[in-house]
């Protein structure tokens, strides 16, 4: 559940802390007062998109922190092991956006991606506003509506025909390569001529390189063949002296005095070392020379094999690791199709097989979203009916068909949801015949069902009492009281029923402070004026304070009612 909600800068909000309770936490206050901004500061925690309208005009950013207690459900604590996040005794989300656009998402201190945040909050929180009465008018959205009321057996079977899906596009799409017999004719003849190409050409590693090397030192042979003659007539002696030669000498006229000064004898040693290594210099320039006769008249070769290993590059992938690894694939895929007979015959075998699987995991998939559905049509009408709409007929229409190739990863069944509200009526879907009011109950009806299957900590309407008044006003606050027995609720309402039952009511004023318009949130500790205003308005008559007070001593005795029952139904 959410222990707290801080929120800066959103709006009209300069500054909040919102400490939220168990059970059911009401939000009220006038028209324009800021409860919608309460709502959306909630969805931009939450990961929903939001634009930089939403920053405090004069401020640079806004975020908003939310810490969650009490949370950790087998699906939160896989979902934050496998982000390598610590499971703590709390869970601290917060998120920021700056008026330059720029976001940032916080999970117990440690940065994430929007879509990560929005994958762990769906798992904590569900968000009931206005955009999802028309998101359940989508007929698309009716099968995951169904199939999420099927519990673990009906999700073991999606998983089951979304991998024989799986693989028989795999089989498939493996057959589809083979084509016909003549156009795998074509095809081998292709890959022959092309990894024949490429053994001819017998390329090495780092080949390329080195004949490039080769044909810079032959494009300047003439400058190298210049510099070297005549380093080694330098070195030889053209005059009839050579270097070697005269420090030769050079040491012998040292070594005459060398007796008398110690540092002359160590420059003798010098000398006899140099000579060695010029000695050594004067050979290699000799064998460069040589070598360089030979390059001069393989010029030709060099160019050929160039240009020959510069195309094979080119036409099979731009390198010689890229040209190995296309002669691989290659080599691999010719055997295959010169086997292909063979194998054609056996995936023949095997997409039959494949598609047998495939349809009756569809099939039994698809009985147990029409048991589902049978279940749901009850729950639903029972619901509708408690809620004022007795005469109403809703039914799940399920549309099938299990041949292999018809049948998606979500198996072989389209869903829509049919309704006929008013007795003697025909069903027609429901986008086209519900009314506000109807929808508001519908989604109510489907919320408190949904309640009881799934493990959702935290829900939150946003003005679910749309277009409902009268009697229905009773038992809409009454089913919110239920669903908030088991979790948290956080509900908008204009509606004093349903204030009247709140465990934690909110009053949120819009006023002036210091020049500036700004939204404040107080927790009520009486709310039976703000409830006296829901039901008279501006004008408190004599009757209003009196209808609150005997609002919430009914609430008081319907949730003692409601306790009671609960722990006579759990055995204690």
């Amino acid at each position: 559940m959410i222990s707290t909600l801080t929120v800066r800068n959103i709006a009209l909000i300069e500054k909040t802390e919102l400490a939220l309770g168990d059970g059911l936490n009401i939000l009220s206050g006038e028209t324009g007062a800021g409860k919608s901004i309460v709502i959306d500061s909630l969805n931009f925690v939450l990961g929903e998109r939001a634009d930089k309208s939403l920053i405090r005009y004069g401020t640079d950013e806004a975020s908003v922190e939310t810490v969650f207690s009490d949370y950790l459900t087998p699906a939160v604590k896989t979902y934050m092991e496998d982000l390598g996040i610590d499971a703590e005794e709390i869970l601290v989300i917060r998120r920021k956006m700056t008026v330059e656009g720029k976001n940032e998402c916080r999970i117990n201190g440690k940065i994430t991606t929007l879509s990560t945040l929005k994958g762990l909050t769906e798992l904590l929180v569900d968000i009931h506003g206005q955009h999802e009465h028309q998101s359940l008018m989508k007929v698309a959205n009716h099968i995951v509506l169904l199939d999420g009321m099927g519990g673990e057996k009906l999700a073991q079977s999606k998983k089951k025909v979304a991998e024989a899906h799986s693989e028989y596009v795999r089989l498939k799409n493996e057959y589809a390569r083979f084509g016909d017999e003549s156009e795998r004719e074509r095809k081998l003849d292709i890959l022959r001529f092309q990894i024949e190409e490429i053994s001819r050409a017998d390329l090495k590693e780092g080949e390329e390189d080195e004949l490039l090397d080769k044909r810079k030192r032959i494009r300047n042979m003439e400058k190298i063949l210049t510099a070297l003659t005549t380093a080694q007539n330098l070195l030889d002696g053209y005059d009839g002296s050579s270097v070697t030669g005269s420090i030769k000498s050079a040491a012998a006229n040292l070594n005459t005095v060398a007796d008398y000064d110690d540092r002359i004898a160590a420059l003798g040693d010098r000398l006899e070392s140099a000579k060695y290594e010029i000695s050594d210099i004067s050979e290699t320039v000799s064998d460069m020379v040589r070598e360089l006769d030979f390059d001069a008249k393989s010029a030709d070769a060099v160019e050929e094999r160039l240009e020959l290993v510069r195309n094979i590059n080119r036409k099979y992938g731009g390198s010689y690791e890229k040209v190995m690894a296309f002669y691989e694939r290659a080599t691999e895929e010719a055997d295959t199709l010169e086997n292909a007979a063979e194998r054609v015959a056996e995936l023949e075998n095997l997409i039959s097989a494949a598609a047998k699987k495939l349809s009756a995991e569809a099939e039994n998939l698809g009985k147990l979203r029409a048991a589902t559905a049978a279940s749901f049509e009850k729950s639903i009408t029972k619901e509708l009916k408690d809620l004022g709409m007795g005469g109403t007929t809703f039914k799940v229409y399920i549309v099938s068909d299990y041949t292999a190739d018809n049948v998606g990863e979500n198996g072989g069944d389209s869903v829509e949801f049919l309704i006929s509200p008013n007795v003697g009526e025909p069903l027609k879907p429901l986008a086209k015949i519900i009314s506000g009011g109807e929808m508001s109950r519908f989604m109510l009806a489907l919320k408190n069902i949904v309640a009881e299957a799934d493990s959702i900590g935290t829900m939150v309407f946003d003005e679910i009492d749309t277009g409902i008044s009268g009697h229905i006003s009773a038992v809409v606050a009454e089913k919110m009281c239920n669903i908030s027995r088991n979790r948290q609720v956080i509900s908008v309402t204009h509606m004093p029923s349903l204030a009247a039952m709140a465990d934690s009511h909110y009053l949120i004023e819009k006023g002036v402070t210091d020049g500036k318009t700004l939204t404040h949130i107080t927790l009520l500790e009486d709310d039976t004026d703000e409830i006296a205003r829901l039901i008279g308005g501006n004008d408190y008559s004599t009757h209003a304070v009196p209808h609150a007070k005997e609002m919430k001593l009914w609430a008081a005795n319907y949730k003692k009612a409601a306790e009671k029952a609960a722990k006579s139904a759990s055995g204690k």
